[in-house]
């Protein structure tokens, strides 16, 4: 994929609406099938099997205190007084069902790190989050708001949203809207926004999340360039391979040669 742009993010939409009528003000759906490649099931498997070589990982609803959370860090660390988990008893985590947070993977793919450039010419730092669950009813979090402006790329599966009319500092009551969402659909939801998701079945979302950029406003809105961001670039690692030349080409394609290669017997 090209360089990815806000327009296309925002196809149909377009930026200028979108800022006008729905930047902190509603959630928007946008239904296409555009962004359902950014990460899938084999992005998923490659990187829990470089566990425990890994960096923020959590498992939702592991524990009845707290928030529920384990988080590798914290383990790493002792922040948290729980066991540092075996691949094989982490893959049990997954196998019963439970939903996985992969933070900060914008740099796992070139599209994610276009995205956030993006988004950072109008937003704060922001970063990408992975939330993949293995069957349906996986735990996910409770009707929350954020404090960020988040932007939700669905890659695979399919689910079910609840979204309420109410932002805090005021307790979710009434729904605004409930859907169902599938791969390649992305959902916009305004920061303080309280909202819910529900897993119908194996599913992974990407959660690219900004703060707003301070005193950010339609009147007197700042848009700044890549070459002000701080976030690093993406660079292409992959070594310059010598390409045959034409007059190669055409002798291995040649169907016969001059000459027997072999002498018969």
């Amino acid at each position: 994929m090209d360089k990815i742009t806000i327009e296309q993010i925002l196809e149909p939409v377009g930026v200028a609406n979108f800022f006008k009528n729905y930047w902190g003000k509603k959630h928007l759906i946008i239904r296409r099938n555009k962004f359902k490649n950014l990460f899938g099931w084999n992005d998923f498997s490659n990187y829990l099997n470089r566990y425990p070589h890994l960096k923020g990982l959590q498992i939702i609803d592991y524990r009845k205190q707290g928030d529920g959370r384990w988080c590798l860090d914290k383990v790493r660390k002792g922040k948290l007084k729980l066991p540092l988990l075996s691949k094989q008893k982490m893959y049990k985590q997954w196998t019963d069902g439970k939903t996985f947070v992969i933070p900060f993977v914008e740099y796992e793919k070139k599209a994610l790190v276009d995205i956030c450039f993006e988004f950072e010419k109008y937003f704060g730092t922001g970063q990408a989050n992975i939330y993949a669950s293995p069957k349906a009813n996986s735990k996910s979090f409770p009707a929350h708001a954020d404090q960020t402006e988040n932007f939700l790329f669905h890659t695979e599966g399919k689910t079910k949203w609840t979204i309420y009319k109410e932002f805090t500092p005021d307790k979710p009551d009434e729904i605004a809207e409930e859907f169902v969402l599938e791969p390649g659909d992305l959902l916009y939801i305004p920061q303080y926004q309280y909202h819910k998701v529900d897993t119908i079945g194996p599913r992974i979302l990407i959660s690219i999340h900004f703060k707003n950029k301070p005193n950010q406003s339609i009147e007197k809105f700042k848009v700044t360039s890549n070459k002000q961001n701080g976030r690093p670039e993406w660079i292409a690692w992959q070594p310059k391979q010598k390409q045959k030349s034409q007059s190669q080409a055409r002798l291995m394609n040649k169907r016969n040669w001059s000459k027997p290669y072999f002498n018969k017997l």
